[in-house]
């Protein structure tokens, strides 16, 4: 047997002493899953001879969790399936001696090999054994990109919202944005936010109703989680293993606090208000400031319940802010030219946000070898949205958002394999309703420009996801080299969607000509079918998905990572749909339809002509090959699939727009701008009845005519990204280390919705001209036809730049991350609406919009005197590129087209972040406890970050529009603003 690899070099120093440590201070523990846990394994020898049968144990340092194994016939041992933490490795242990203590990260893999005095042969009573020395080294055994986010990270850097995932832009390739609105999200290269997952505790938080990926993070100004109860996380940007799943961007992994076997507390309390920050733009015309204020604050506490076998940990956060909005008329008018009775129009407006997140854990250590586990969270948040900009508060959406979840599982191990299964419960639910329940106003000029939203507001929606999960991963490492991963998911779940649009009639008045109000020009309302539906769609959902992954250690350098995985999700509502009979006489007699190039066919359902998507195979490949042992230099790569899924908001539209049909109707009027008759076969005198409900309802024959009508594609798809890889990272001296890779992604079968009308010819526009589409040329009966189709596309080129200096104690840690990204898409990436042309082919290939070209995030953490700590996060942005819509050529030649504004110079965006820290001993209050005094200074030098831009080139034979490219009021991220906090622990 060739015993080389079995070498161990190391000075020679007795397991009585700490040989070394590498601990970082927390207040609580973490908690373990398949996904995101972390491992260490080694080899003992004794002259180069392996030694089997030596019994090595690792101990929770914080909580007392003990775990053994025994070294194999090769000498080595392996402990799969860890919490990050930290923990104590100790060989036959029984003479109390000093043990090794590392410290695991989030999906972490480490190395610790043993070299001890003497060899153990068959006939030895193995009772003690004398290191002689130990070699530590973190192992990189897989081709993913991943930036692990620390607790020090998370708790140290300037930040304004208390998301956790603020830091994900640590992460080459990973955007986190906050819009003017207060909303944010987080994104993955050029896909949209819908295509990432959040893993907290190895369970996949996704949404599979509404957008932004996550439960709760579609337009919410609200966080997903208490950033108290996260211990840390991963972002992994691509090329993730077999057991990530819905998803075609980002993996975030993330684990969450546990309790210790010693108490432990904190609070804290975070506040600003507009004394604290310099004006909006909006303000700065007004020269006056909007009132607001953000207060955050909360608690956390956990300890034992039992000595090293269970323990509690709790949390608590919330938020109370009241964010303000800036209003902008439109039409060019102001304040003095408004009709009398809307006074203070242009008065700014305190938009109210509350939230409340709980989350609670109690962990039990059965044996050694297993262990228990219950988590709950819960989220409600109300807000006020959609005020500002046009819109009065009396047209706003007071939106409740709330989430439970809830986590029971067991993990169970064994010398030769782990084995963790969860069941999962949630319920996640969005309503957004009118603030007023009135006739809503919308102002417009003769040029039909909205100039203000006022009265009741148009939104009303229910949407929730509400099942229960089983998960099952289990970990096999007894064969040589290879580490066997496999597992399925389980999911029964309702979806629900109901949306009522409009739910207060939009009244529209021409106050150039009509400054009165005396006459509406048109009116927009929905209404119910009677004995058909109320405009809600329901579905029964059926999740399945299995996995196995294979990392192979094919040699001393080379490590492989195998993996498959296929999905498949039944949804009922999209199957067991049947088209209206009605409807489907209506479009087989169409001849314009006959005409053109859509088989009505592919989207005509009768109920079992539909079928799951059965083709979600995903096999996924990387690799990590060691070039050189002096820096640790390496090589690694991968290339793989991965498959997301249709939301439901898309799919319930076939539902709802047939049960809830929106109507319009014109009124007669001597507006030389509104010829009624010109614009619209629906045309009456008007009548003041036609204010009230009653008297729409003469307008309403109850069998849904006129009513537009959705149709999704039998045959529908399932997004996807295919990502390839290739990168070397490694040591460049003793403080620091790189990364640089490179990365091709492709994604296709995006989800959009396109206009299936045609004119009688069959074509969509009118000869010699690639303008004008046929709205007026709908179903006979009903209004226009809608249909879906799975062909958005992106493909994306990225360079990744990473180095490290991770911080040690009195000293400083930087993090820099770079990212150049070309990007392009045949559709703006977010638009769920393509009506303009006829296919998406007719949009061309454009750069992809809100995406920079290149991007720079920089962060350091440093020890200054007198015990303050100093913190700083830099944001760099090239410019990007916007889409505008020029028809200047003629109205029936209108073109969208991208541009970067060149007042915008390079960068678009730019933002200086800085904190600073100060702790007191408060022994007097509870020995141990810390006072920590802190002051964030956000965007310290007030960089003006426009959101976006005059995007209108112009009309028909008109010159360029002298506002074109101009910035508009709207903000990405704050100006300089001030935030103090106080936190203490125990």
């Amino acid at each position: 047997m060739n015993n080389s690899k079995y070498k161990i070099q190391f000075s020679k120093k007795s397991l009585t002493s700490l040989i070394s440590a590498i601990t970082l201070s927390a207040l609580a523990q973490y908690s373990v899953a398949q996904i995101g846990s972390a491992s260490v394994q080694g080899i003992i020898a004794s002259h180069m001879l392996p030694q089997p049968g030596i019994e090595v144990t690792a101990k929770n340092i914080d909580n007392g969790y003990t775990f053994r194994a025994i070294t194999q016939k090769d000498g080595s041992y392996t402990f799969k399936g860890l919490a990050p933490g930290h923990y104590q490795i100790l060989l036959q242990d029984k003479a109390g001696k000093s043990p090794e203590t590392i410290t695991l990260k989030v999906g972490q893999s480490v190395s610790l090999d043993f070299e001890i005095d003497k060899p153990v042969t068959n006939d030895d009573k193995i009772d003690e054994v004398t290191v002689i020395g130990t070699q530590y080294k973190i192992k990189n055994t897989s081709g993913e990109i991943g930036t692990n986010v620390s607790l020090e990270q998370i708790s140290t850097l300037p930040q304004n919202t208390r998301n956790f995932l603020a830091f994900a832009d640590l992460a080459p390739g990973v955007q986190f944005t906050q819009a003017a609105d207060g909303s944010t999200k987080i994104r993955g290269g050029a896909q949209s936010a819908n295509a990432i997952n959040v893993f907290i505790d190895g369970v996949g938080q996704k949404n599979y109703v509404l957008g932004g990926g996550v439960t709760g993070q579609d337009s919410s100004r609200g966080n997903p989680f208490p950033q108290s109860a996260i211990g840390e996380y991963k972002v992994i940007t691509q090329n993730y293993s077999a057991e990530y799943d819905q998803l075609s961007s980002a993996a975030i992994v993330a684990v969450t606090a546990s309790g210790t076997n010693e108490f432990h507390g904190g609070v804290f309390y975070d506040y600003s208000d507009q004394g604290m920050r310099e004006m909006y733009p909006a303000e700065v015309k007004d020269n006056k400031k909007v009132p607001g204020k953000q207060n955050q604050y909360g608690v956390s506490v956990g300890g034992p319940i039992i000595q090293d076998k269970m323990h509690f940990f709790l949390a608590y956060e919330a938020k109370n802010n009241a964010d303000p909005k800036s209003m902008t008329l439109g039409g060019g008018y102001t304040q003095a030219t408004l009709p009398s009775q809307f006074t203070n129009a242009t008065q700014g407006i305190s938009a109210d946000f509350e939230e409340d997140l709980f989350f609670g854990k109690i962990d039990y250590l059965i044996t050694e070898e297993q262990k228990l586990e219950f988590s709950a969270k819960i989220r409600n948040e109300t807000e006020l949205t959609s005020v500002g900009g046009l819109n009065l508060l009396s047209y706003g959406s007071d939106k409740k958002n709330d989430e439970t979840r809830y986590d029971l599982s067991h993990n169970w191990r064994s010398d030769n394999w782990t084995n963790d299964f969860h069941i999962t419960y949630e319920d996640a639910t969005y309503n957004p309703r009118p603030h007023t329940n009135a006739n809503g106003q919308v102002l417009m000029n003769n040029a039909n420009a909205v100039i203000l939203n006022a009265g009741g507001g148009a939104d009303y929606q229910n949407k929730s996801q509400t099942g229960w999960g089983v998960q099952e991963d289990f970990t096999y490492h007894a064969i040589s080299n290879h580490v066997i991963k496999t597992g399925f998911k389980y999911k029964s779940l309702t979806l629900k969607a109901a949306e009522q649009q409009p739910y207060n009639p939009q009244y529209e008045y021409n106050i150039q000509y009509d400054p009165t109000l005396a006459q509406p020009s048109k009116v927009r309302w929905g209404a119910p079918l009677a004995g058909i539906g109320d405009g809600s769609a329901e579905s029964d959902n059926k999740q399945y998905g299995i996995y196995i992954q294979d990392d192979w250690t094919a040699t001393e350098r080379l490590t492989i990572n195998a993996g498959v995985r296929w999905d498949y999700e039944e949804s009922s509502s999209f199957l067991d749909y049947k088209t209206p009979n009605a409807v489907v006489i209506a479009l087989r007699g169409w001849t314009n339809l006959q005409n053109s190039n859509i088989n009505i066919d592919h989207y005509i359902s009768d109920g079992n002509n539909r079928e799951p998507f059965k083709n979600a195979w995903q096999p996924r490949v990387g690799f990590t090959y060691k070039l050189s042992d002096s820096n640790d230099l390496e090589l690694f790569g991968g290339a793989g699939r991965a498959y997301d899924r249709n939301i439901f908001d898309f799919l319930q539209t076939e539902r709802t727009k047939a049960t809830y049909p929106t109507y319009e109707m014109n009124f007669i009027s001597a507006d030389p701008t509104r010829d009624c008759h010109a614009v619209s076969s629906n045309c009456t005198n008007w009548d003041p009845k036609y204010l009230t409900a009653e008297g729409l309802a003469e307008f309403v024959n109850g069998t849904g005519a006129g009513r537009e009508v959705d149709l999704v594609n039998n045959k529908l798809k399932t997004p996807y990204s295919d990502q390839f890889s290739l990168g070397l990272r490694g040591s460049i001296n003793d403080d620091w280390r790189g990364e640089v890779s490179v990365s091709h992604i492709v994604s296709k079968d995006g989800f959009t919705w396109m206009l299936g009308n045609r004119r009688a010819d069959g074509s969509f526009f009118e000869p010699g001209s690639t303008w004008g589409q046929p709205w007026g040329s709908g179903i006979p009966g009903y209004g226009s036809l809608i249909i879906s189709k799975s062909g958005v596309e992106t493909k994306t080129n990225s360079l990744f730049i990473k180095l490290d200096k991770p911080k040690e104690e009195n000293s400083w840690g930087m993090n820099i991350a770079y990212t150049y990204t070309n990007a392009e898409s045949n559709r703006k990436v977010g638009e769920t609406y393509s009506l303009d042309y006829p296919s998406l082919s007719d949009y061309g290939t454009h750069r992809v919009h809100d995406l920079p070209e290149h991007r720079l995030v920089i962060v350091g953490i440093a020890d200054l005197p007198a015990g303050i700590v100093f913190s700083a996060k830099l944001n760099l942005q090239s410019v990007e590129t916007f889409y505008g819509q020029d028809c200047r050529a003629g109205w029936n030649a209108c073109v969208y087209r991208t541009f970067k504004p060149d007042s915008a110079g390079f960068l678009g965006y730019k933002q200086l972040d800085v904190s600073f820290s100060k702790d007191i001993q408060t022994d007097y209050l509870v020995t141990g406890s810390l006072m920590t005094l802190r002051l964030d200074i956000l965007n310290l030098t007030n960089s003006v970050n426009h959101d976006s831009y005059t995007d209108w080139y112009g009309g028909a034979n008109e010159p360029l529009n002298p506002d074109f490219e101009k910035p508009t009021d709207t903000l990405a991220g704050p100006p300089l603003t001030l935030k103090v906090g106080l936190n203490w622990k125990w």
